[in-house]
Parts: C-alpha cells; structure tokens; sequence
C-alpha cells in the first residue's frame, strides 16, 4: 500500500510538470503568434496609410491649375517652371515621404523632382517603358492611378521601388504623365520592424504572386527563388477559401514554418510572415528543460523522503502496534528501543507509561466502585431532608388553619408552592414564562404577608409566550430586586410591578417595570460590574449572574437591558430567542 501511494504520487507530479509545461509552451506560442499578427495588422494599416496619402497627393497635383498652365505653353523656360510648380506643390503639400516625383509631357520630355541628370532620365524611361499599361495609357481611364513595383532606375542593383503613375489631362486632351517614385527601403524597413527574429522573413507579393518587397536576411533558398513559397500560400488560401488572413504548417527546403498572411488592405498586395518553428518553441524548450530537472530532483528527493519515512517511520509505528495489541490481549509488552525522531521515541516511552497508568487505574477503578455505593447511599439520604422540609410546612400550614390563622396559612401555603417548584424536576434548567409567573407570584404573595404591605401586580402576557421555554429562576429574581430595592426607604407610595411579555421577529420580549425608587445612571453604569455580585445577595441570582447566564446560553444580541429614572421608575427589559418545549424537541430530533 505504501509503494502504491509512493508511485501514485510520483505519477501525480510528473503529470503536473508535464501539464505545466504544455500550457506554457501553448502561452508563449500564442504570445509569439499574436504578437507577430498584431505586426501585421500595424504594417497593414501603415502601408493603407501611406498609399492613401500617395494617391491624394498624385490626383491633387495633376490636377494643380499651375501646373496644368505650364504644361500648356510650350517654350524655353517649361522645364525650369514645372519642376519649380512640383517643388512648390510638395512644399505646400508637406510631403513627409522619400517620394521622387516626375513628369513625362506630350513630347516625352522629363521634368523632375528632385532633379534628374541624363543618364537617370534615360533609365527612367526604361523602366516606366516597360510597364503593361504603358503603350495604352491614353486609352486608358484617366482617373485610374497604376500602382507598379520595379527595380529602382537610380540604381538597378538596389532594392525595389514602388511606382505610382497617373495621366495629367485638361479638356480630355493629355498633357502628360505624372510619375512618383516611393523608395522601398521605407517600406522595408517596416517589414523589418514586424520580425521577431532576424531568421523570420516578411514578404509582399502583388496580386499575381510576384515578390514586390522583403524583410532583411532572407534565406538562401527563398532569396533564389520565392516559387515554392508562392505554391503553398496559393495552396493555402484555396483550403482558407480566399479569407483575408490565415495560418498554416508548411515545410521548405527541409525547414518546418509557420506560414502566416494578411491581405493588405485597399489593395491587392498580400503580406506573408515566414516562422521557423524552433523559433515558436524556443521559449518553452527551456521550460520543459527546467520542468525535466526539477522532476528529476524530484524523484529523488521523494525516494528518499520515502526511505527515511519507511525505515524512522512506518517500521517503529508498526512495532509499536503491535505492542498495543499485546498489552490489549493482557500479554506483557516486551520493551522496544528505537532511535530517530524525537516524537517517535516520545510516542515509545509514553506507550509503556500508558500501558502502566492503566493497571494501575484499574486498581483505582476497583477501589472506585466501592465509594461511588457509598454515594449513592449519601445521596439518597440528601434527598430525603428537602422532602422533610416540605412535610413540615405542610404540617405547620395544617395547624394555622386549625387556629384560625389564615394569614400565616395562606403564607406558609406561598413558601410550600416555591418549594415545591424549586423540587420539581431538580435537574430541568428551563421552565415556561407561564411557570415563571406563578413562582414569582407565589414569592409576591409570601412579600405582602411578610411585609404586611398590598403590592399591586399588573400581568399583560401575550398568550403564546406563555408557552415560551425561558432558564429557570429569571422572573422571581428581577421581581425581587424590584420589590427589595425599589420600594425600600424612602419609598412612600403604593407599590406597583407591572409584568409584560409579547413576541417580536422570533424574540420573547418580557418587561418587569416598578415604580420605586429607580436608579441614578452612576449607579446604572456600574450594576453589571464584577464587585456588584457582593452587594445584592438579598437579591437571589444578582443582575450581572443572570446577564452572564443569558450571554453563555444564547450569545450576543440577547440579555438584560436597564431603563430608570430616579424616583420615578425602572424597567429590567430581557430579550431571548423564543423557543418552545415543541421546538426544542424538533431541534432535538434534527
């Protein structure tokens, strides 16, 4: 059983490392993925940006009345003023990007800025000669701006640049043609930007799959020839089924990647981001790397974890049971020495200890019976002086009545029902409000006698509080405290004890108020105090003992709570939880 736990829980920590480490590895995957896409999307939106900006600026300015006008006239100075009517264009315009902006009019003269030497001139015609729209650009929808890539006619070596081209037209007849040259560095080097690692190439290919711009760093395979990757990213957007973006696994020239697009948007380019997978995994490698040492630990921390709990543990708790069972089957115990953990050897001598205390307390047990008869005995003869008591007032009671003495009868008969009720039932710590009434009136009535004084008591009980289970021995005290305390001197008028009882929210709220002699609020703030219990002896239970029964039986917000005005009144207000003999036995069976 103990090996079976042990590889259980061994099981339990390598599948936790391993569940650790997958979902780490999904988390930095998708932190990788979503930052790489979020880059996308950020290039996407520049570029929109950028090409928005260049076709406001290509149909504001070949619609410029300046230029228009210089076009028209044909004369010596043509060049020198259009090519200031552009500069001055781009100044007003606040051109922010590294555009060269060109003019072919009617006779294929250039006029450009920046200026163009002869030999740039001559290339420059070569290559926007060389566009499929060229020959027909008359033709052709004037407002239409062509949007071509070609190597840069400054320098065929470099790296492409985007063209930008639009018929400049007064009166549907053409003046010429507007030409603007974006250098593809600028866009470059957003590609580069988006990269999460020199070794993941960004590529734009043009709506019929030609490579327009690259990141830096491309590798071999593909900087030679882009074919494979333009098959499977055809191959993906059929399984896609044309959506703007999307992801898939691909393998080229041996390398595994992750091949992500984004449709650039207004425009037919395509964005394609190539992602080796190591390094999509490179993250986690070292996670699962930490996770198999730290399982290797682990293990062996846990072997001998075991080991020493096997041998310093299990092995001496088994002995020890079975010296327990010995010492129960009555055979002598045989003394076990052990060694290793403090509690254990505590464990060890205490058992022996134990096994002794136990004979001897079965001597102690023995002894024990005889004295618990004994007693038992004293007990019985205890209970019979109460019994005597009650005989005699019985018998007293008898001979007032014989002698006519009604009064003292009638006060022997209120002493004779106390007693009775302080017998009944010894053991029961509760009794009904309606009990607690008679008992209290019982002790009234013996007052009146004693004290040869008419106590008025006013009763206005709810009838079902009758039935409420209060602690026994709570209306008589609070009775007395009124009676001794607050009709004594100087008191002067007719004594008066008003008792109410009635049900509020589950609450029994009973009220004994006199109109004696009340109580200053000095006084008042001092009578649950400690040192209180010393002077109201005459009183039975004191306040405070009957405050501190409440708390301890029921707990906070029940108890006593004191209202008085010095020789007008006090009012003793008890708020308990209202309970009947019914309720208690439901709660009992529950």
């Amino acid at each position: 059983m103990f090996i079976l736990i042990s590889l259980l829980i061994l099981f339990l920590l390598s599948f936790q490392g391993y569940v650790v480490s997958k979902e780490s590895t999904k988390t930095i995957e998708g932190q990788y993925y979503q930052t790489i896409v979020e880059n996308m999307n950020s290039i996407s939106v520049n570029l929109s940006n950028y090409l928005n900006y260049i076709d406001d600026f290509a149909r504001t300015l070949s619609n410029n009345p300046d230029l228009l006008n210089v076009l028209q006239h044909h004369d010596t100075g043509t060049k020198q003023k259009t090519e200031e009517q552009i500069r001055l264009f781009s100044e007003y315009y606040h051109l922010r990007l590294p555009l060269n902006i060109q003019v072919f009019n009617d006779q294929d003269d250039i006029f450009a800025y920046p200026s163009l030497n002869l030999s740039e001139e001559s290339s420059l015609k070569a290559a926007v000669s060389t566009f499929p729209w060229f020959e027909q650009r008359i033709v052709l929808d004037n407002s239409f701006l062509h949007w071509n890539v070609a190597p840069d006619f400054h320098n065929q070596s470099s790296s492409n640049v985007l063209y930008v081209s639009k018929n400049i037209i007064l009166n549907d007849h053409s003046l010429g043609l507007l030409v603007m040259e974006l250098n593809g560095t600028s866009i470059e080097r957003m590609l580069n930007r988006a990269r999460i690692d020199d070794k993941n190439p960004i590529f734009i290919f043009s709506g019929d799959m030609q490579t327009l711009f690259h990141s830096d760093h491309v590798p071999s395979p593909l900087s030679e020839d882009s074919g494979p990757l333009r098959d499977d990213y055809q191959e993906m957007k059929l399984k896609l089924q044309n959506q703007d973006a999307g992801s898939m696994d691909i393998q080229l020239s041996g390398q595994n990647y992750r091949l992500l697009y984004k449709q650039v948007s207004s425009t037919p380019w395509t964005m394609v981001s190539l992602i080796p997978s190591y390094l999509l995994h490179s993250g986690s490698t070292g996670i699962w790397r930490i996770t198999a040492i730290m399982m290797g630990v682990s293990f062996l921390f846990i072997l001998l974890f075991f080991f020493i709990l096997y041998t310093k543990v299990t092995l001496p708790v088994q002995h020890l049971s079975r010296i327990v069972r010995s010492a129960g089957d009555g055979r002598p115990p045989i003394r076990y020495s052990y060694k290793g953990f403090k509690e254990i050897e505590t464990l060890n001598l205490g058992i022996f200890q134990f096994i002794d205390e136990i004979q001897q307390q079965v001597q102690t047990i023995k002894r024990g019976e005889g004295e618990k008869m004994r007693l038992e005995l004293h007990m019985l003869q205890e209970q019979m002086r109460p019994h005597f008591w009650h005989n005699s007032l019985n018998s007293l009671r008898f001979l007032a009545v014989l002698h006519g003495d009604h009064t003292m009868s009638e006060a022997i008969l209120s002493l004779s029902k106390m007693l009775d009720y302080t017998l009944k039932n010894a053991e029961v710590l509760y009794s009904t409000l309606e009990g607690e009434k008679d008992y209290a009136m019982s002790y009234v009535r013996f007052q009146e006698i004693r004290s040869m004084q008419r106590i008025r008591v006013d009763l206005d009980l709810d009838e079902l509080s009758l039935d409420a289970l209060i602690p026994k021995f709570t209306i008589q005290p609070l009775v007395e405290n009124a009676i001794m305390h607050g009709f004594a001197s100087p008191f002067e008028g007719e004594p008066l004890v008003r008792i109410t009882a009635r049900l509020q929210d589950r609450r029994l709220i009973v009220s004994i108020t006199d109109n004696g002699n009340g109580i200053d609020s000095a006084a008042l703030g001092k009578l649950f105090h400690r040192r209180q219990r010393q002077t109201r002896q005459s009183s039975g239970l004191s306040l405070i003992n009957l405050q501190q029964r409440f708390l301890l039986e029921y707990g906070e917000p029940y108890g006593i709570s004191i209202e008085s005005e010095p020789a007008q009144f006090t009012e003793i207000t008890i708020i308990l939880p209202y309970q009947t003999a019914d309720n208690e036995k439901e709660g009992n069976a529950s």
